[in-house]
């Protein structure tokens, strides 16, 4: 016999789980009708036979062997069950070996140091410690390439074994280039021109490297796609479908910092990552500002200039 209580005294065990050849097995609660299977042959005085007992999720349940399939349960109505005696009911001696689970000691969790991101070059293949930057039916990674006097972000094919980045109006296919590694960094929601304190650089545009861009990603047709954000033009863009896509709204890559003010002394709201084309500026925030492109070499460059 098994007694379970809640209290340290055997006299008031809330159940008795009885093992027996003759012929039932059962669980007991108090004076509530036993709960019994029948059991020949359950115990043997030639060998040690293996039970297991439990009493979470809502049942007490009694198991033979290593089946997790009890042969008997009942509903536990009696909460905070937590000590255990036995007890024996013949003459003839019985002998016992317990088998305890294991004690489970919460470990010491170390802080960890390092971690900051950082740029490694490689080709084809991606180093340790690579960070995923969205998904496009499989896991895109994050990369920047030089391209036509500006270092570029944009996203990592690993089937293809190929990187692509915005500019221009199309996308681009890199076959060298440098590879975002590391840890302590996360995304937040940003939109417009708007970049938080500790946002990731990833490069520069085309003038005269003064015009820094950051490494950011948005959602387009269902998938989430890393690419550059553009302070100057007010957009992140993404390369896809062998397109530069502007989007208004979307994701930057940020090293956490506890000073959340962002760099420009605006706050942005949490913000949904909206689906679809949008246009390259954004009509609420954008009333003193127009975008205006030189054609050149089949080449689009960008600039902007003020409107009085």
């Amino acid at each position: 016999m098994i007694g379970l209580s809640n209290k340290p005294d055997y006299n008031t065990c809330d159940y008795w789980i009885v093992i027996s050849n003759h012929p039932h097995s059962y669980i007991k609660e108090g004076t509530e009708p036993r709960t019994k299977v029948y059991t020949p042959d359950i115990l043997s005085a030639e060998e040690y036979r293996k039970f297991w007992i439990a009493w979470n999720g809502g049942f007490v349940r009694l198991g033979q062997g290593d089946d997790s399939t009890p042969i008997i349960l009942c509903a536990n109505k009696v909460p905070g069950l937590k000590y255990i005696t036995f007890d024996v009911r013949t003459r003839s001696p019985v002998y016992w070996k317990f088998e305890l689970p294991p004690m489970l000691v919460k470990p010491k969790l170390k802080t960890l140091i390092g971690g900051e991101p950082q740029w490694l070059a490689t080709d084809h293949q991606l180093p340790e410690g690579a960070i995923i930057g969205g998904y496009e039916k499989e896991a895109l990674y994050i990369i920047r390439a030089p391209h036509r006097g500006s270092l570029t972000p944009g996203k990592f094919v690993p089937s293809l074994g190929l990187g692509f980045i915005p500019w221009g109006y199309k996308a681009h296919e890199k076959s060298e280039f440098e590879v975002l590694c590391g840890y302590n960094c996360i995304w937040v929601p940003s939109r417009v021109n708007k970049i938080p304190v500790g946002a990731v650089v990833g490069g520069y545009s085309e003038d005269d490297g003064s015009d820094k861009l950051y490494v950011g990603r948005a959602a387009h047709e269902g998938h989430l796609i890393p690419g550059k954000v553009s302070p100057s033009h007010r957009v992140c863009y993404i390369p896809y479908n062998n397109k530069e896509i502007p989007k208004s709204s979307y994701e930057i890559l940020i090293v956490p910092k506890r000073n959340t003010r962002y760099a420009n002394k605006f706050f942005v709201y949490d913000i949904e990552l909206e689906s679809g084309s949008e246009s390259e500026n954004d009509e609420s925030d954008n009333d003193t500002n127009n975008e205006s492109y030189d054609d050149s070499d089949n080449d689009i460059v960008y600039y902007e200039e003020d409107v009085e």
